[in-house]
């Protein structure tokens, strides 16, 4: 049982930084980007590039892949988002998916179909604790989620620029006009969206292997996570990932492994039933 809890909380961590990143891009432009998955199968791949390809210090092939995935989230807003800045929400979501399946066969070109693996930036004996065992990478991947949602916290409700954001996220144009500076915020959102779920593919290549097409089931795994906690609320995220990990752990390993992904969105359905706005969403109204 506690083993089981220690591995759905560190598959449900992934999820979190996944829809950790999807809430910086929804907080500040109100558009859901589906093409988050894919973005963290190249950080995967980037990091494995960098560390086993070219052979570079581990601690450096991150650096490189958040640096990478940053440019990367930049590039993603000027192709994706700003040619169809103003125009239908539901039409830049589908211009998202279809990059998504650019950049999943883009990674088949450039790396090829079979599966890969990343060293972890960790290394030592597992901790032990009443019978049940907890590896270094587990141990560093709660750690990173711990630090993110700490410095992402920090940053939305504690500076000016997460001020700004958050003017950005509600009225862009008012934004613009008042001086705040929307190019730079939006960019900076996108940037920072990115390079997250660049940090989820590093902590995901180690343990589960990376190949082009991983990034659809965790992509669709984070948008589930972000419904259930509530759009925009990131406790909402972090509660909604750990719980989805030891939901999908559990039913597994009691119920059938051949319907894990299929719990996500029962529970998805569940939640929207009983909590329309998820666990921890807000009521928002809109004026007409």
């Amino acid at each position: 049982m506690g083993q089981l809890i220690v591995n759905g909380l560190a598959l449900g961590s992934i999820y979190a930084l996944v829809a950790l990143g999807l809430l910086m891009i929804f907080n500040t432009v109100q558009i859901v980007n589906f093409a988050q998955g894919q973005l963290l199968m190249l950080g995967a791949f980037i990091g494995i590039s960098s560390a086993v390809t070219q052979e570079l210090p581990i601690a450096i092939a991150w650096i490189v892949t958040m640096a990478a995935m940053a440019l990367i989230g930049i590039v993603f807003m000027v192709l994706v988002y700003l040619p169809l800045r103003g125009r239908s929400p539901f039409l830049v979501i589908l211009t998202t998916i279809s990059m998504g399946i650019v950049l999943e066969n883009l990674a088949l070109i450039i790396w090829g179909p079979l599966p890969v693996s990343l060293p972890s930036p960790v290394h030592g004996a597992p901790l032990r604790f009443a019978g049940v065992v907890i590896s270094m990478h587990q141990a560093f991947t709660f750690a990173t989620l711990i630090v993110v949602l700490t410095l992402q916290f920090l940053l939305l409700t504690r500076t000016r620029f997460g001020i700004l954001m958050q003017a950005t996220a509600q009225d862009l144009r008012t934004a613009r006009l008042v001086g705040i500076p929307v190019q730079r915020t939006i960019a900076v959102a996108f940037a920072s969206g990115a390079v997250l779920s660049g940090i989820a593919g590093l902590l995901v290549a180690p343990t589960y292997l990376a190949e082009p097409t991983m990034g659809g089931s965790l992509g669709l795994k984070a948008f589930v996570v972000s419904v259930i906690g509530g759009f925009g609320s990131l406790p909402g995220a972090v509660i909604g990932g750990l719980s989805l990990g030891l939901i999908e752990t559990f039913g597994a390993r009691y119920i059938s492994s051949n319907f894990r992904d299929a719990y996500a969105f029962i529970i998805m359905i569940g939640v929207l039933i009983a909590w329309p706005r998820g666990l921890f969403g807000e009521k928002t109204s809109e004026k007409v």
